[in-house]
């Protein structure tokens, strides 16, 4: 039986190996969290912890807050957490799934989230 793959934990853990990929979350008013980016990181299908030092609501995952207004700072949040990456893990290129979140180029392409069917 395939893995049928329809988010980006789905791409991740079906690619083995290790992996990392870079998730948006929007501004959070009930929980007081800002908008941020996250890492995780995959190793042979299961989730690492990227921030021993991480609050406990971001899940031991690195984070990179984005400063208001949203719209000018989000690009830059995202390349300050992409530079993360490469310093920490190696360098990596990512894309843009139809997720929305960012997962190295590779695994994109071996496990693409196909497109829904209404």
């Amino acid at each position: 039986m395939t893995q049928q793959i329809i988010n980006t934990w789905d791409q991740c853990t079906a690619a083995g190996g290790d992996c990392v990929a870079i998730y948006y979350h929007p501004y959070n008013a009930r929980a007081c969290s800002p908008a941020k980016w996250s890492v995780s990181r995959f190793k042979d299908g299961k989730e690492l912890v990227t921030d021993k030092e991480a609050a406990w609501y971001d899940y031991k995952r690195k984070t990179f807050s984005i400063g208001h207004p949203i719209r000018e700072h989000k690009q830059a949040a995202l390349a300050e957490a992409i530079n993360w990456v490469c310093k920490t893990y190696g360098p990596r290129t990512f894309v843009r799934n139809r997720m929305g979140d960012y997962v190295e180029q590779d695994v994109n392409e071996r496990f693409p989230i196909p497109r829904r069917e209404p």
